[in-house]
């Protein structure tokens, strides 16, 4: 199955400006795929038009994950925290994403349309009528 590609460096371009690192459009194709996945896993297949909330909201959404990804400060992999002292003065930061690892959120999730309370129901069959019980 080829991937959708909901998002493009363009359509990031567009909402965050220029990214920097030479891998942008490979975390962006990443993020676009992090989107097929979730809807495929709660819908099996994807089918433009067969859910407006999700074909509305992937492009932003594959857009958010790319940049919380590309956002990952260079330097300091893996590092969740920073800390600077100068004479009586501090400050410290704390990295949402310290590795740049792409995945969905649960409120991207609620945005797609693909988290919530869901209800399901199965129809009783009575008496197929071959004898069985």
């Amino acid at each position: 199955m080829a991937s959708v590609p909901f998002a493009t460096v363009e359509d990031y371009e567009a909402r965050y400006g220029s990214p920097a690192p030479e891998n942008a459009a490979a975390v962006i194709a990443d993020a676009s795929d992090a989107v097929l996945g979730a809807y495929l896993r709660a819908n099996g297949s994807y089918e433009q038009g067969r859910n407006p909330v999700f074909d509305l909201n992937a492009k932003a959404v594959a857009c958010a994950i790319a940049h919380r990804a590309l956002s990952a400060p260079a330097g300091y992999a893996g590092a969740s925290q920073y800390s600077q002292t100068a004479g009586p003065y501090s400050a410290s930061l704390t990295f949402a994403n310290p590795n740049g690892d792409v995945y969905i959120g649960r409120s991207e999730l609620k945005r797609l349309g693909l988290a919530g309370t869901r209800i399901h129901s199965i129809a009783p069959s009575i008496g197929g009528g071959d004898g069985a019980h």
